[in-house]
């Protein structure tokens, strides 16, 4: 017989701040063969008893966080350890702690001072005191993720947007200069984008589809959907968006059943990028 040793972290590679869960589950027959409740998840949980060569999966639910899983085969001797990480449930955060306006990004401060957000009044720091608590997520995501995929020494996706005319909790909508679609084209060939579908994405009045282009990383992918002015002067607007579909199954292995379908949620998307650690986010959730 042999051990299993569970180790649970947060997205931040954290040892989790939870009460969980567990259950271990023989894939062959699907049946539960352990299971312990109300444990703290930060420290080692203990799984003593189990068969060697046997596959199992184990399932880790955690209060406050996504419940997760994954599959392990005991090894014949000594003790098996596996690490498994989780992202909080959105629907159980208590508190986003968002910076005040003079202390954010330089570079987010200079695009707000110049634009006109749909359904809210004013622009820069009265702008930003209007954004919803899932408008300012979403908006940090894209400009943190926007801001870390660059071309050269100093253009930056975020380098190239004017402005900003319309923020939801998933995604934003921009005018950029019109040398960034050409960049980015240019990056297909250097398999830092892929050419997707945008179908799903209704150009504006007065602009026709120019393309969507998508990072290619595991997850937490930004997606950049074109649209081109109908008449002159040539002139660019962009839906962007962070995918999590991959995110919370690649990087957390989250329990298929607990994955919302529909739309992104922002706090889904911070913990994926924080647990990436490629960008720097300046907003917590507790």
């Amino acid at each position: 017989m042999s051990d299993l040793i569970v180790r649970l972290c947060n997205a931040l590679q954290q040892p989790l701040d939870d009460e969980v869960d567990l259950k271990v589950v023989r894939t062959r027959t699907d049946a539960t063969v352990r299971a312990v409740s109300r444990v703290p998840g930060h420290r080692p949980i203990r799984v003593e008893g189990l068969s060697a060569g046997e596959p199992y999966l184990v399932q880790v639910f955690p209060t406050r966080h996504r419940p997760v899983g994954q599959f392990v085969i005991l090894r014949a001797s000594g003790e098996t350890a596996v690490q498994l990480y989780t992202p909080l449930d959105p629907q159980r955060v208590t508190a986003a702690r968002f910076p005040a306006y003079d202390e954010t990004a330089s570079e987010l401060r200079g695009v707000l001072e110049q634009s006109s957000v749909e359904g809210l009044a004013g622009s820069g720091a009265a702008l930003y005191a209007g954004l919803t608590d899932m408008q300012r997520a979403g908006l940090f995501n894209l400009f943190a993720k926007m801001s870390s995929v660059g071309f050269d020494a100093t253009r930056t996706i975020w380098s190239s947007v004017a402005r900003i005319y319309r923020v939801r909790p998933d995604r934003i909508f921009v005018d950029v200069e019109p040398a960034l679609r050409d960049l980015v084209k240019s990056a297909v060939t250097g398999e830092r984008f892929v050419e997707v579908s945008g179908r799903l994405h209704t150009p504006p009045p007065g602009f026709v589809d120019a393309g969507s282009f998508k990072t290619t990383e595991r997850y937490g992918n930004l997606q950049l959907s074109f649209f081109a002015s109908v008449d002159p002067p040539l002139a660019f607007k962009v839906d962007a968006d962070i995918d999590d579909a991959a995110g919370l199954g690649h990087a957390f292995q989250v329990l298929r059943n607990w994955v919302t379908r529909g739309a992104t949620h922002p706090y889904d998307i911070h913990q994926i990028l924080v647990f990436r650690q490629e960008v720097a986010l300046p907003y917590d959730l507790a």
